[in-house]
């Protein structure tokens, strides 16, 4: 469980322990809903709740308590919709947007989200705005890319108007919907992201810091004279190979450029012509070979040309993608090539594994994962529609990486795998440990030793660890020795004498040798203690 730092009030670490504890039932988790248990609101989003307390929590007249509520991963749908009816638009965004909502094992439901980005739900007050509501829900990761590509096709014209947002990324029918869409807004705001805005000398001339004007020749359509003036001054040549609205000669210019950092940029350029291409195919550097070889457009002439490459990563990126190519399957092979990572943002790298907006059939992914091409099958691992022999198979790859893909996308992953993954990316292991299928008991020992204090925390909550929970009671991490405070196998002695441990009291408020009953003494002190802590007046009861 997470250690938050030292609070203020000392009856603070027992609430939290208590919130925690699976113990904790309705009557328990009640009690904590009065001021005096205000500590322990934020606790109430790390563990799943009793159905019925989750109904009563939800109505709750504190903001502070439906927010806490409403960043939990494991909520039903039924509460997550009710969440998004909420009075106070930033709690329905929280449910929605949240940080409990990328960590949820299934995906947050529709109406919700709907009822979130349409913003036409009557609330008493907004502490945010609806325009950053909109803002936040286009942020990686916030809402699923399945929900994306139902936002294009939805009968809803305002919500196919924000879907537009994404038309460069959405499959080409989507795209050609939303550029001919009878509404006439959802066909304005289309063409307003789809068509390129022409950069005027007094916009680049206002823009004073260099990331604004390296955005500003990524995106915009440079006039000729400024153009010709930025490739001269040889000013931000990279940002220009990202231009996909470059006119031939300056496609052929940059293809050619003395610098490879430019060439692989441009390797990938829509606009190359099969004369840039034959040229970059016998580059010099392999970097750029290799991009090329995933170009969408390739010819099946250059396709078997850099398919017989000498360096092994060419030529498998080349032999992964026969003719006739399709982007979506390419954007797919994309995502699981690992020498991608320096040209690519690669978002499972930060903690977002979510399908591809514009995604391959789940047929071609099946077929992939029984590929003898080691970048197929990681490609497969990376969808999470895979039926369960598909999912059987990935599972036994002799290969770390297909099996890491197959636990970050696939909600029905075996355990030892999740496992896996939790060791090896830290940036997904919230989201792997709110699995169900993510073990808890039995895990192997030598995670007690790990140098990752998160990696023995797991090991410290194992209610089967035979190893020395005493050695983890003095783990110089805080979080490893609540974890082992709270282990079950501590005898009812030990854990009533760490209860009234500074320290670590609060893993040992939520150690489950203590039952409802000995749940409910102990608040009847803690509540009592909390009280006599409370200011005389406002304190937790506001909204603050």
């Amino acid at each position: 469980m997470t250690a938050p730092a030292a609070p203020a009030e000392p009856h603070a670490p027992l609430l939290r322990g208590i919130a925690a504890n699976p113990n904790a039932g309705t009557a328990v988790l009640v009690r904590l809903l009065a001021p005096e248990g205000a500590p322990a609101w934020p606790a109430l989003r790390r563990r799943p709740l009793p159905a019925d307390f989750a109904d009563t929590a939800i109505g709750h007249p504190v903001r502070r308590v439906r927010s806490a509520v409403a960043a939990n991963p494991w909520l039903s749908d039924d509460h997550c919709l009710r969440l998004a009816r909420d009075p106070e638009l930033l709690v329905a965004l929280q449910t929605v947007a949240g940080s409990g909502a990328p960590l949820r094992p299934t995906p947050m439901p529709d109406a919700a989200v709907e009822l979130v980005l349409l913003g036409t739900w009557p609330r008493e007050s907004k502490l945010v705005t609806q325009d950053e509501v909109r803002s936040e829900l286009t942020a990686p990761g916030r809402v699923r890319n399945a929900f994306r590509r139902r936002m294009a096709r939805h009968p809803e014209p305002e919500l196919r108007r924000q879907a537009c947002l994404f038309i460069d990324w959405m499959p080409p029918a989507d795209r050609a919907a939303l550029l001919d869409d009878p509404d006439p807004d959802v066909r304005a705001e289309a063409r307003r992201v789809a068509v390129p805005r022409q950069l005027t000398p007094e916009e680049l001339a206002a823009a004073d810091l260099p990331r604004t004007r390296y955005h500003l020749y990524q995106v915009r359509l440079l006039p000729p004279d400024l153009l010709a003036e930025a490739l001269t001054a040889r000013e931000h040549l990279d940002a220009l190979a990202g231009n996909r609205h470059l006119p031939p000669d300056a496609v052929r210019t940059l293809a050619a450029d003395p610098d490879p950092d430019v060439r692989r940029r441009m390797a990938r350029h829509p606009a190359l012509t099969p004369e840039s291409m034959a040229a970059l195919a016998a580059d010099p550097d392999p970097v750029v070979r290799h991009r090329l070889a995933g170009h969408p457009d390739l010819t099946p002439a250059l396709i078997d040309a850099l398919a017989a490459d000498p360096d092994p990563g060419v030529a498998a990126r080349a032999a992964a993608d026969p003719a006739p190519r399709e982007r979506a399957r390419t954007g797919a092979i994309d995502g699981a090539d690992l020498r991608e990572r320096s040209h690519q943002f690669r978002l499972i790298d930060f903690g977002i594994a979510d399908e591809l907006l514009d995604a391959p059939d789940p047929a071609w992914y099946r077929a992939c994962a029984r590929s003898p091409l080691l970048l197929l099958r990681r490609a497969a691992a990376s969808c999470p529609h895979l039926d369960e022999p598909t999912v059987r198979l990935l599972a036994g790859d002799e290969d770390e990486e297909v099996r890491d893909l197959l636990a970050l996308h696939h909600p029905g992953a075996p355990a030892a795998l999740l496992l896996d993954a939790h060791l090896r990316h830290p940036h997904h292991r919230d989201r792997l440990r709110a699995r169900p299928a993510f073990p808890r008991t039995g895990l192997p020992s030598g995670l007690a030793r790990h140098d990752d204090p998160e990696v023995r925390e797991l090991a410290a909550a194992d209610p089967e660890f035979e190893g020395d929970l005493e050695a983890l009671l003095a783990d110089p991490e805080r979080r490893v020795r609540l974890a082992a405070a709270a282990n079950p196998r501590l005898g009812p002695d030990r854990v009533a004498a760490l209860l009234a441990d500074s320290d670590l009291g609060e893993g040992a408020a939520a150690n489950p040798q203590l039952g409802e009953e000995r749940l409910h003494a102990l608040l009847d002190g803690v509540l009592g203690r909390a009280a006599a802590h409370r200011p005389a007046a406002g304190g937790a009861s506001g909204e603050g």
